[in-house]
Parts: C-alpha cells; structure tokens; sequence
C-alpha cells in the first residue's frame, strides 16, 4: 500500500507519523504469527451402547495425536526465520519454486537441503512457565519457541480438545512489543482441526490488539485475522536426519484486515487497508507440522505458485514417538426425549481419531439385531420413536 493511498484514509492528518514508517513496522510485527499451519464401550440409559468400526483411506489421515501437545513433547526446525529484535530488522526472501509443487497426490517434497541460518526448538510446557502476568483463559499447554542464535523466545498458547482439534487463545512475544508483549486474542482460534484429510476446508478467525511505536508515539492498532485452509495435496515428503513420510499439504490464504487508532484523531478505529500471506504446511504421523513455507506480503492475495518466501521452515529432530491410531470410544452420552414430538436426540461428545458415527439402534437388547440409523461426523441425531416403545441405541466411532 503506498503512502498516497495511506494518507487518503486517515485524510492526510500523519504529518508527524510517518505512514510509510507506521506500515512498514507494521508489516514487519504480523509475520511474527507466521510461526504460528476398534473399541466397543456400553452405555445404558436404557438406550445406550458404543462399538467400533473400520473404515480405509488412500491418504493418510492426521489427527490430533500426531500433533505435538504434551508436557515434554518437543521437536526442532532449521529455518531462514530469525528471531527480529526490532522494527529495523528485515526478512530476507529465499526461493521456494523448488519447495512447493503442484496440487493433487502422489508428489514427493525434498527437504533435505534448504536454509539453516536458524535452530528454532519447540517445547511443549505448561502456561505458567512463560513468565506472563495475562491469564490464556482456556489454555492448558503453551508451545515456546526458542531460537539458538539468540536465546531469545516466543510462545503460543494451546488446549488440543479432544475430538475438535487445536485452540490458539494467543501469544507472548517481546519483539512485538516489550512493555506488552502478552497479546490474547478476542476468541479462540481452532487453527488445526482434530482429524484432516485430502480435500478438507476450514476456515478461521480471530482479532487481536497491539501498540505500534514510532517517532514517539504509540499507535493503538488492531489486526482482524482471517484463515481459510485446504488440503490440496498428499505424498512423501523427505526431512533432513529423519528420512522420508506419508504426508498431507495444507495451502492457506490469511487475510489481517488493519485499524488504527491516530493520536489526536479520537477512538474511533479506521480502517488501513488489509495484506495477506500464503503458508504451506506438511503434516506427518506422530511428527506434526514437519515443513512450513511463508510467502512474502502483499495489499492483494498471493497467488498459490508464488516463489519469493520469507520464511521456510524443516524438521529435524523430535520426541513425539509413535501414538495409537485406534479410535476410543464417545463419551458424554446423552439421550433426551420430546414428549410432544415423540423424537428421541441422541448427542456425545466427539472421540480422539474418530473421523464419523455410526448410530444404531435395535428394539430387542437380547437379540442384538442393530439396524443403522445415521452415520455422520457431527455429534448428534435424531430419531422418531413412539412413547410406548423402548429402544436401545449405540454409537460405533468410525476411523
């Protein structure tokens, strides 16, 4: 955005605040998020039972135990991506037409040779170990990144909930701000949900508020966070020390819409023009996110076969160790009857790998003759049955 079109917006009163300053730094603090892409339980309540079910897939299927979210879990990256001490710092451009690939399955990704000006490790600890006075309400791990050329250390803050996936609830980072560096944001963001498969979509959002400083002042400025995911390719990808993986690609588009608040202009938000960024990510069994590329930023979105990255990230070491695949049983079985409409609503709560349900139903619990009702990768059903009749449901979780 140049600073013609700046100072149209804010109608032309950044005499003393340089736009061309305010945005630069601006854009320099937001890449800093980059970092951030068979067993049968019964439940009778005189209608209840659960089961499994095998279902199989051409791809291979990430869920939330093949992500990093224990105490203790950690896993390391090279990367260009250097810690930035201060707004003067730049991102230096590397090339990633090499990295990135096409569309579709059976692609091989090599990420053996690659930048290495940076060891970024990823520890897994608890939220009162990053020394923050801000409660992450609803967090109950935090990812701290440390880097090795400095020591210095950025964190997110995490809940993996079970069956729904991961919650980002915000973040601690002193080269945003050093007085402040604590930033939550305004919702909880579920940025990797808890099963992904080839051909998956989501979207997310979230907004977040930061001060800007410059030229002595300090510019209120708030970031409206916009993702939209998809997978779009599946193959191996091969990672230096740790040889080659099955894994999925994730193309996102992210979209921050800018406001600012200008000193001795009132409280009122205006608006400063949105930029967006493009990440690819690789995910792998029990290693999570093993590959992550970050286009450079742009006032219009970045077309998918971009080359020019700041940022290209690749594992090469982990503890993660191998997980179960095998589905558990749903919890938090609940039946309610309407007795006006005679319907019966049957709802739980999700289960780790599970990818659907099965509910099933058999009006003669000795018999054991279960006739489908519904499969589905919700939580609930519905189900029409006369008052005078008794029923037994079960809920086969699906992999």
């Amino acid at each position: 955005m140049s600073c013609k079109n700046i100072n149209k917006i804010v109608g032309g009163m950044l005499d003393a605040f340089s736009c061309f300053e305010m945005f630069r730094i601006l854009l320099s603090k937001m890449i800093q998020l980059g970092y951030f892409k068979c067993l049968i339980r019964m439940l009778f309540i005189c209608v209840g039972v659960n089961s499994s079910a095998l279902i199989s897939h051409a791809q291979i299927t990430i869920t939330s135990k093949d992500m990093f979210s224990e105490e203790g879990h950690y896993y390391k990256m090279y990367s260009n991506f250097v810690q930035q001490h201060s707004s003067d710092d730049t991102f230096e451009e590397v090339d990633a037409a090499d990295y990135i690939g096409n569309e579709g399955g059976d692609q091989v990704w090599d990420f053996r040779e690659g930048p290495d000006d940076e060891q970024i490790r990823f520890d897994y600890v608890r939220p009162s170990e990053i020394d923050t006075n801000v409660e992450f309400e609803g967090a109950t791990i935090a990812e701290r990144a440390t880097f090795k050329s400095s020591d210095s250390q950025k964190s997110l803050f995490l809940n993996m909930k079970k069956g729904v996936g991961r919650y980002v609830y915000g973040f601690h980072d002193p080269s945003v701000d050093e007085e402040t560096p604590s930033v939550v944001f305004s919702g909880r963001l579920l940025d990797f949900p808890a099963v992904i498969r080839y051909e998956d979509e989501w979207n997310a959002s979230t907004s977040y508020e930061i001060k800007v400083k410059s030229l002595g002042l300090v510019v209120p400025t708030k970031l409206v966070y916009e993702s939209s995911m998809k997978v779009d390719a599946y193959g191996i990808v091969i990672l230096p020390n740790l040889g080659f993986h099955d894994c999925l690609r994730i193309n996102e588009l992210v979209k921050y819409d800018q406001f600012v608040k200008i000193p001795g202009l009132g409280d009122d938000w205006m608006n400063a023009g949105s930029v967006y960024v493009r990440n690819y990510y690789w995910l792998s069994k029990d290693m999570g996110i093993v590959s992550q590329i970050t286009s450079t930023q742009d006032t219009a979105p970045i077309p998918e076969d971009f080359t020019a990255a700041t940022a290209i990230w690749r594992q090469f070491e982990n503890n993660h160790g191998e997980s179960s695949a095998a589905v558990e049983p749903v919890e938090g079985l609940e039946i309610t009857y309407d007795l006006k409409g005679n319907r019966v609503l049957i709802s739980w709560e999700k289960a780790e790998n599970a990818i659907a349900y099965l509910i099933q139903y058999t009006d003669n619990f000795l018999e054991s003759d279960w006739k489908d009702l519904k499969e589905t990768s919700g939580n609930f059903a519905l189900d029409s049955i006369s008052n005078q009749k008794q029923r037994f449901y079960r809920i086969v979780s699906l992999e």
